[in-house]
């Protein structure tokens, strides 16, 4: 009996030995795969890394970024070409021609730094409610039979999304370390993201992409606020039955965020 005890005392620290130095190797073995996989960059992992490092190259000299809520009063006409609209649906003319400025709103916000310690600039996103007058290039008619006509109506009130980037001039006018005015020229690009007439879908003419120059003046208050009065001159961006020249008067201001907050 007591040679059995032995032998089973013996037999169990054996496996128990075997188990510890089998552990021993295991652990072994995956620090080194742990250690190995420190120096190895997955091919994804490498491409992301060099593409930050390269963003961060490019913006290193996009300095003095100040993000800011904007609000504006739009006063907007767009002037209609509809000389190559040959359907047989007539407006009358003076139901549809106004040639007035109609007022609308937008609201967004705008980032506006310094490039290369010299260069003021502003990018802006935002959403316009646009309501615009229409002025009819061509005017149409059949004497007696019908009054004055036109063969499009097009949408006089949507909603868009706008993108825009400008750069700023520092213009010297007054005591500029009270406040600065600035002159200030860029692009700007329209999406329509209102739902387009059955009028305009039937004659083709729906075109939702508008490409603005934008110009005009702004005043910073020593950085607690900017008033700015944009002008945009905005063009259909591609080919349509209907081209529509779009005029825009922006009034209003933007204020820092971090001073709302």
């Amino acid at each position: 009996m007591g040679i059995a005890n032995k032998l089973s005392y013996r037999f169990l620290s054996i496996l128990i030995l075997t188990i510890l130095v089998s552990s021993s190797i295991n652990a072994q073995t995956l620090t080194k795969k742990q250690q190995d996989s420190a120096f190895l960059l997955h091919p994804g992992q490498e491409r992301i890394r060099k593409i930050k490092k390269s963003l961060a190259k490019t913006f290193v000299n996009f300095t003095d970024n100040n993000l800011s809520l904007y609000g504006s009063l739009n006063l907007s006409k767009q002037n209609i070409n509809d000389n190559g609209i040959t359907t047989p649906i007539n407006y009358l003319y003076n139901n549809v021609n106004s040639n007035n400025y109609n007022s609308g709103f937008s609201g967004g916000f705008r980032i506006d730094g310094i490039y290369n310690e010299k260069h003021r600039y502003s990018f802006s996103f935002g959403v316009n409610r646009i309501a615009v007058g229409n002025n009819y290039k061509n005017l149409h008619s059949l004497v007696p039979f019908i009054d004055d006509f036109t063969h499009f109506k097009a949408d006089n009130v949507f909603t868009t999304l706008n993108i825009a980037a400008h750069y700023k001039k520092l213009l010297p006018i007054g005591d500029m370390n009270k406040y600065k005015f600035y002159a200030v020229i860029g692009p700007s690009f329209d999406y329509k993201i209102s739902s387009i007439s059955e009028e305009n879908l039937i004659n083709g003419a729906g075109n939702k992409a508008i490409i603005n120059g934008d110009f005009g003046t702004e005043f910073d208050n020593k950085g607690y606020y900017i008033l700015f009065a944009h002008y945009k001159y905005g063009v259909n961006m591609t080919s349509s039955s209907v081209p529509i020249q779009l005029n825009r008067f922006e009034i209003g201001m933007s204020i820092k965020t971090k001073d709302l907050f």
